[in-house]
């Protein structure tokens, strides 16, 4: 009886070639510069930037919210959807009473 031994070529799997140290997700308090809204200051840290937002003592003691520049919110809501049958329902009354259907 023969034995045959194949040797692959093929590269190894994804998973064998991780660390066995795992990595945690790092969010950083860095960030591009950008520019306050509220004193017109440029900022790089978000804790500082936040910091902003917090009631300043005004005389409204109004606080701000951080909206961002999420490109859905100007997306146009989707319009509904026709309903063909009732159309057809329509349209098919209206031949009839112009002596025109069945």
């Amino acid at each position: 009886m023969a034995v045959i031994y194949r040797i692959s070529h093929a590269p190894e799997p994804a998973f064998n070639k991780r660390s066995s140290l795992g990595a945690p997700i790092f969010i950083s308090d860095e960030m591009p510069p950008t520019k306050n809204m509220v004193d017109g200051e440029m900022y790089t840290s978000k804790t500082a930037l936040r910091a902003t937002y917090k009631p300043s003592g005004n005389a409204e003691g109004a606080s701000f919210v951080e909206v961002g520049n999420d490109p859905a919110m100007f997306r146009r809501s989707p319009k509904p959807k026709p309903d063909r049958g009732a159309i057809k329902a329509t349209v098919g009354r209206a031949f009839s009473r112009a002596g025109f259907g069945a």
